[in-house]
C-alpha cells in the first residue's frame, strides 16, 4: 500500500534517564581506628588508603557511593558512612 498524503507521524524517542548516582562521606575516628586494613580491602571504588603509620584516611571522598562495606565489616566500629544529597 502507498502512503496517505498528510498522514505523516513523528516518533520521538524519549531522552535517556541518567541515574542519579548515590554519594556518601566517610568519617574515620582515628582513635578507634586499629589500622587492620579490612575497609581499604573492601571498599569497592577505592576510597580508603592506609597511611605509612597504618592509620586509615579518606583518599578519594569524591569516589564514595555509600555502600556502607567499610563501615559494616570494619570490627572497631572506627567508621561512619553518611549518604550526601546531590
Amino acid at each position: 500500500m502507498g502512503e496517505v498524503p498528510g498522514s505523516e507521524v513523528s516518533v520521538t524517542t524519549p531522552e535517556p534517564r541518567r541515574r542519579k548516582r548515590r554519594r556518601g562521606r566517610v568519617t574515620v575516628f582515628p582513635n578507634w581506628c586499629k589500622g587492620c586494613g579490612l575497609c581499604v580491602a573492601l571498599c569497592p571504588v577505592k576510597v580508603l588508603e592506609q597511611a605509612e603509620d597504618g592509620r586509615v584516611i579518606v583518599a578519594y571522598p569524591e569516589r564514595c557511593t555509600a555502600c556502607r562495606w567499610c563501615e559494616l565489616h570494619c570490627p572497631d566500629f572506627a567508621l561512619f558512612v553518611s549518604e550526601v544529597e546531590e
